[in-house]
């Protein structure tokens, strides 16, 4: 408990993380209002609703790949400003250290998820004006939609925060990292369709965000369930986040 104490205790002292935060909420924001504008009449259905508060249920949320760029490096200032070697010389313990960092960076993102969608909210409404339903957000299939903005925000911050760990924040591979839900996983589905037996085609669901996606459909239509969509990002994030712990533990600060 310490340790997450020290991480969240350091991270609210950090000019960086306020702007951080205020940059993520503004883009979050901003994606909802060009999908209001582009909706032109003001929605009655839950999943409409949700379909603008999330900026689309169907495709990957914008604030998955800004949030997987802003942990990676985060990482990396972390050890431009030595603040590392600081830090295990408080706390040697590593392993306890990384998971720290990770419950830290899982809270903040449940925070900053909620915060989103508040926002979002209040832009959808200041496009639509008092029209804008209320109520529709505790309907189906609103709650399960927004239930997995949530989750697929915290995955992605963890995952940005093992990734940043595995290469010390090398800002190319964050944006390499980035950039696979922000369009990159398309082109290895196409390449796949592409050039592989039809019979292995259908594996192309399994591509994680193109997977997690399926956390924020309106209605099912086929193809892998929300939770199914979910369990295979979580998979992939528990993985490189034992690699990244792995890691931690060995690597001289």
């Amino acid at each position: 408990m310490s340790a997450i104490r020290y991480e969240l205790t350091r991270a609210r002292s950090l000019r960086a993380t306020w702007w951080g935060l205020l940059g993520l909420l503004a883009l979050g924001a901003g994606a909802t209002w060009v999908a209001a504008r582009q909706a032109g009449a003001v929605p009655i259905g839950s999943g409409e609703v949700a379909h603008l508060v999330t900026a689309g249920p169907g495709r990957t949320p914008v604030l998955v790949p800004a949030i997987m760029l802003m942990t990676a490096l985060a990482c990396a200032r972390e050890q431009r400003r030595d603040a590392l070697p600081t830090l295990l010389l408080a706390l040697p313990r590593r392993g306890r250290v990384f998971l720290a960092k990770v419950v830290g960076t899982a809270l903040a993102a449940v925070v900053l998820a909620a915060l989103a969608v508040g926002a979002s909210v209040g832009t959808a409404r200041a496009v639509f004006g008092p029209a804008f339903p209320d109520r529709a957000a505790i309907e189906a299939p609103a709650p399960r939609i927004l239930a997995g903005f949530v989750a697929y925000v915290l995955l992605a911050a963890v995952l940005g925060l093992a990734i940043g760990t595995l290469s010390r924040g090398t800002a190319l591979i964050a944006v390499a990292a980035a950039a696979l839900p922000a369009g990159a996983e398309r082109l290895i589905a196409a390449a796949i369709e592409a050039g592989v037996p039809e019979a292995y085609r259908d594996l192309v669901r399994y591509l994680p965000f193109r997977a997690a996606d399926r956390m924020l459909v309106v209605s099912d239509g086929g193809g892998l369930s929300p939770v199914t969509g979910g369990a295979v990002l979580a998979g992939v994030t528990l993985v490189v986040t034992v690699l990244a712990l792995i890691t931690f533990v060995r690597r001289r600060a």
